[in-house]
């Protein structure tokens, strides 16, 4: 057993890293800000936060903005300080099933450098040797620490950091965690796309979000969900893999549910795309054309865009009986270009009590790989849990 003393010098630790966290957390998304206002903030003595400031400062991890130049008070004015971003960098990977994205950013989520590059059908071998490549390309970014972490964002289910399937890449078992914690010495994070898109969501965003869905519709479809402002990715990490519900036939006698389709491979954005190429016997036909030939009112586009829009609601109705959301997010690029495809969602919902708003996300574009941000950046900085608000 442990002695009083020992438990003592325990129980201060443990109150020293809260009040640091909270220090921090209250310079990341209120500064710049005062250790006056901090300590009204907290409810912590002054001397508290002037000892855990001093400190950051020293780590460079905060730094002083000198004194507050807009009080009009007289005498002494308080001393601003801020978080720094330039503490260190985080680079962030997206591997769909034909491009590879990297997009490195500061600690506040602000946006380095981007790049992207093709990658169909290479294996992983390859992909890994190109990410690589990618990050030794990377400028001389002007920050304290350089590199602090990775995240890589996969299209697949992913379990405790190892890619468990994947429609687009053979992963082959690849340790992608301990191959590139051991090249670059910093912490590595794996997650599923969608579940990333999740994060964006609630990280840089000024709203309180603590229950949303974010619907991932791009080569395959899937959706990110937080409860209580926590990712949840259920037992075995397969939670909100919505592409794998199966579709009923119509009017076609029943099937074993192994036949049925799926959500996934009936409409998915890719899927959409080759369905109409087949009505059009093209042997290619892209989203830009889609666009052209829906504004046309193409009878066959058209139709298609309307059973998409049944489908989507069908899925969207179940997602929020299971797990009723504050807010349901769109992140699709089909689906960014035609906003109509949303408002047909939210009107053939019209019969439940009950819906939230349904809304785009705030950058289809960019959202995985900065919620891959935000999760890199958390680990950084120990502060797993935290709420932390970013620039986006």
């Amino acid at each position: 057993m442990k002695s009083e003393r020992e438990k003592v010098i325990i129980n201060k630790d443990v109150m020293r890293d809260f009040n640091e966290r909270s220090v921090l957390q209250a310079i990341i998304d209120n500064g710049p800000i005062s250790r006056n206002d901090i300590s009204k903030l907290l409810g912590l003595n002054k001397m508290t936060v002037s000892d855990i400031v001093g400190t950051f400062i020293d780590r460079k991890l905060v730094k002083s903005l000198g004194e507050d130049k807009s009080t009009g008070t007289s005498g002494r004015k308080p001393e601003l300080v801020e978080y720094n971003a330039a503490y260190g960098y985080v680079v962030n990977f997206s591997i769909s099933g034909h491009e590879l994205e990297m997009l490195a950013a500061k600690l506040d989520g602000r946006t380095l450098e981007y790049n992207t590059r093709n990658i169909d059908n290479q294996s992983i071998t390859n992909i890994v040797a190109m990410m690589e490549d990618q990050i030794s390309q990377l400028p001389n970014f002007d920050t304290v620490n350089g590199l602090r972490a990775i995240s890589i964002a996969i299209f697949g289910v992913v379990y405790n950091g190892e890619v468990v399937t994947s429609p687009f890449i053979d992963f082959e078992e690849y340790d992608l965690i301990g191959h590139f914690k051991k090249k670059y010495d910093v912490p590595v994070i794996v997650e599923n796309e969608a579940n990333l898109s999740a994060i964006f969501e609630q990280d840089f965003s000024k709203q309180e979000l603590e229950n949303i869905v974010s619907i991932s519709i791009h080569e395959g479809i899937g959706a990110g969900i937080i409860i209580n402002t926590h990712l949840y990715t259920g037992n075995y990490g397969q939670a909100g893999e919505i592409g794998r519900i199966m579709i009923q036939d119509n009017g076609q006698k029943k099937r074993r549910l192994a036949q049925l389709p799926n959500f996934d491979s009936e409409w998915s954005q890719t899927k959409i795309l080759t369905k109409i190429a087949k009505l059009k016997n093209k042997k290619h036909y892209q989203l830009n054309e889609l666009l052209r030939d829906f504004n046309l009112n193409d009878p066959q586009v058209t139709e298609i865009i309307e059973q998409f829009c049944y489908h989507l609601a069908i899925v969207t109705a179940d997602l929020i009986a299971a797990y009723d959301p504050q807010m349901i997010f769109f992140n699709s690029p089909l689906i960014e270009e035609l906003p109509e495809i949303l408002k047909n969602v939210q009107m053939k919902l019209g019969f439940m009590s009950l819906v939230p708003p349904l809304v785009m996300s705030k950058d289809v574009k960019y959202a995985t790989l900065l919620g891959g941000a935000s999760m890199a950046i958390h680990r950084v900085l120990d502060m797993e849990g935290t709420r932390l608000i970013f620039h986006h």
